[in-house]
């Protein structure tokens, strides 16, 4: 069977098949615990009391002000929902809901709120109806009981998703409405631009300190677990859906976030093509007949469910995303050097770079750089952005052939 004969029933496979997703539900206080702890260093135990509470939701959040009336008798898990209905901004909610709302609401815990006046029972009716605590954590919690770091847990996870800090992405490769997700966000924006930004780091390319840049928002970041994430980038969200299709055919699940950039980086005129001239793609032609391109894309975050999806990404990509001179087919827009990494090194397929980032504003501009540059464009990068904060991330891979493409236009 050729490849173009089994890409198709692939596909066709794709759009008949439901991937099952259990891993698509609601997050568990494990999957809370598991993100607190590596995106926080916070981790709740035994019996959590108000101050220990109370600082990791300031952590999560920043200082809120509180009425000191809902500091109630010890620290019991229905203070640290009333607690967190602050924090969360939630708190006026509980003043508007309709009297019948509220009584309700309630019917289901009348032994809990038999001697709290009013606001405090307004307050919790809010927790209940926002899902600030959900039917089943209620059921299974002792509320009047010290809190436990369980709930604790849970309600720091609830404090994150509702204030938008918990993990962003725009679907599930299984979800039905996937491909109009995507395509939405794509069509929804423009390129990135910060201007002071961009223009160091266009001459930084000129001079050959580095090969290129990302430009993206930091709103967009997803905070997936890094243990089982690639960041996929390219340019063409025809590609995008025809990836998202053939991992459904292929049996894989993942969440996926579709994060906008801009991205500008040095054009070998030995690839073939041309210089770019529409608006989501230009270029500067440079002397040596090569050229800088300025182009609208996107980078597919993908944190998978499992170890082995992740690591069968990149035999993926080489096998059926990654166009070359052989007479093959190739998903529409491959690329001839795709670029994808992992915080972690997969089982094989990557090398080891260096990521250079500075946050400014509302953006961040990262560029790879192999690692024995490091100190050459670290330093300039400090020189250039000189209002910037730095990082730079050494426990980074990208794979092979954005590696060998890093080599030869730094050597």
């Amino acid at each position: 069977m050729s490849r173009k004969i089994l890409f198709i029933v692939l596909l066709l496979l794709a759009l008949s098949v439901s991937v099952v997703h259990a891993q698509s539900e609601a997050p568990t206080t494990e999957d809370y615990a598991a993100y607190l702890a590596s995106t926080y260093g916070i981790t709740l135990t035994g019996e959590v009391d108000q101050e220990q509470f109370t600082a990791a939701l300031t952590t999560l959040i920043g200082e809120v002000e509180r009425p000191a009336e809902i500091d109630l008798e010890g620290f019991t898990g229905l203070e640290a929902v009333l607690n967190t209905l602050y924090f969360t901004n939630l708190d006026e909610l509980a003043f508007v809901l309709p009297e019948e709302q509220v009584t309700t609401t309630l019917t289901g815990v009348q032994s809990l709120v038999t001697d709290l006046p009013a606001p405090r029972q307004q307050e919790l009716a809010a927790a209940l109806t926002s899902s600030l605590l959900d039917d089943a954590v209620l059921a299974s919690a002792d509320l009047s009981a010290p809190l436990s770091a369980d709930l604790g847990t849970y309600l720091l996870g609830r404090a994150l998703e509702i204030t938008g800090n918990y993990k962003r992405f725009t679907g599930y490769v299984s979800d039905p409405d996937i491909y109009d997700n995507l395509t939405y966000t794509w069509n929804s924006f423009d390129q990135v631009f910060a201007a002071d930004l961009q223009a160091a780091a266009v001459q930084l390319i000129r001079e050959g300190v580095i090969t290129g840049y990302n430009l993206k928002r930091l709103s967009s970041i997803p905070n997936f677990d890094p243990e089982r994430t690639i960041i996929y980038g390219h340019a063409n969200i025809d590609h995008a859906r025809q990836l998202i299709a053939l991992l459904r055919a292929l049996g894989i699940d993942a969440r996926v976030q579709l994060e906008p950039k801009t991205s500008a980086y040095l054009s070998l005129a030995e690839w073939g093509g041309s210089p770019g001239t529409t608006p989501e793609e230009q270029a500067d032609i440079l002397e040596d007949g090569n050229w800088i391109t300025y182009a609208k894309e996107y980078d597919l975050t993908f944190e998978f469910f499992t170890i082995e999806d992740r690591d069968r990404f990149d035999e993926i990509i080489k096998t059926y995303a990654q166009r070359s001179d052989s007479n093959q087919t190739w998903l529409a827009g491959s690329f001839r050097v795709p670029l994808y990494s992992s915080r972690v090194q997969p089982a094989s397929g990557y090398q080891q770079v260096y990521n250079h980032l500075v946050y400014q504003g509302q953006f961040y501009l990262q560029s790879f750089s192999l690692i024995e540059n490091e100190a050459t464009v670290r330093a300039r990068f400090e020189e250039t952005f000189p209002e910037g904060r730095h990082e730079l991330w050494e426990d980074i891979w990208v794979n092979d052939s954005f590696f060998d493409y890093l080599g030869n236009v730094t050597s």
